[in-house]
């Protein structure tokens, strides 16, 4: 611009200030109506930036002299222009060559777990069941954030907090007064949500919409929002048999979630919410139907369970032990002739 006849002051600037509020700039603007936060500690990311573009500038006008003789005169720019082209287009042709496959749900999910860790993992599911909301829901938000703030930076975050303790934190990311562990964290979004379980429809399905809007008021980043979703429809077990009653959390009090073959009997796995009672089992053999067998699942929470029938079993039903016939809404009985 210089040899042009023109102000390098003024071109820095106008390079400088353009990209700044484009980026920086309408990430404040959306933080402060709300948009896209996690309060200070976004707040402090953005300024930062927008002093560091400020001070690049400062530091480009101060110096730009001593590099001076590597930018081409004029004459030459077109040249140099079409160079610059010809290696972007081959640049780009070679990254999308290399470039990996996108991730399956199983891949992220697998990707975010190894980054919690298994015990963080499993006290996400514990601490959703103290707080009395979805544990499935509570995994899935801190699978989505565990992704978007990995390990690595969550460890930046708490040495931030030694300066300035306020900001957001764990694996939750959850907004506090002083840095969190990965555990508090958890436990501070549980209890954000205590009490909670998405609403259902009249036919048993999550009401995606309200699901959507509550997990906003953690993240409202679409990317999040949808990654939560992604999550929570893989993670949600699907019932292959239940009973008509539903729970508190509203699902039905028995589910039948896999049948299998293990050897020479069936696998089968479900969940139930039974809490002044057992599940019990039986199976319809031929001749007629076995003694039934208690399962030992008892709690007011939604609990799993698991139990093997022969291979020779052609029916089975699960019930509450406390009940003295089958109630056919509050019992599972399903066919094993395949």
């Amino acid at each position: 611009m210089e040899r042009l006849g023109g102000n390098a002051l003024i071109a820095l600037v106008c390079m400088g200030v353009p990209y700044a509020l484009v980026n920086d700039g309408r990430a404040l603007w959306r933080l402060r109506r709300g948009g896209a936060g996690r309060g200070p500690v976004l707040w402090f990311y953005y300024v930062f930036n927008l002093v560091l573009i400020a001070g690049l500038v400062a530091l480009s006008y101060l110096t730009y002299r001593w590099y001076a003789d590597f930018v081409p005169d004029p004459n030459e720019l077109i040249f140099a222009v079409w160079t610059a082209v010809f290696a972007a287009v081959l640049a780009t042709a070679f990254q999308q060559f290399l470039r990996s496959p996108a991730l399956s749900v199983e891949q992220k999910l697998t990707a975010a777990r190894r980054d919690i860790g298994e015990d963080t993992w499993e006290h996400v599911n514990r601490a959703a069941l103290d707080a009395n909301c979805e544990p499935v829901l509570m995994q899935s938000i801190v699978a989505a954030e565990a992704l978007q703030r990995p390990r690595w930076m969550r460890r930046l975050e708490r040495a931030k907090g030694r300066l300035v303790p306020a900001g957001s934190y764990g694996v939750a990311q959850m907004t506090a007064s002083y840095p969190l562990s990965d555990a508090q964290s958890v436990e501070a979004l549980c209890q954000e949500h205590a009490g909670y379980y998405p609403a259902r429809s009249s036919a048993g399905w999550v009401r995606e919409p309200l699901l959507e809007a509550r997990i906003e008021k953690h993240n409202s980043n679409p990317v999040f929002v949808s990654s939560v979703m992604e999550f929570y429809r893989h993670l949600t077990p699907w019932a292959q048999y239940n009973s008509a009653t539903t729970s508190y959390d509203g699902r039905p009090h028995i589910e039948v979630i896999s049948v299998q073959r293990v050897g020479d009997q069936f696998e089968i796995h479900g969940s139930v919410v039974i809490s002044n009672a057992q599940l019990c089992a039986a199976y319809y053999e031929g001749e007629g139907w076995c003694t039934p067998v208690a399962i030992q699942v008892l709690g007011k929470r939604r609990q799993g369970w698991q139990t093997h029938v022969p291979l020779e079993a052609t029916r089975v039903i699960f019930y509450d032990c406390s009940s003295t016939d089958f109630d056919d809404r509050n019992s599972v009985t399903f066919d094993l002739e395949y």
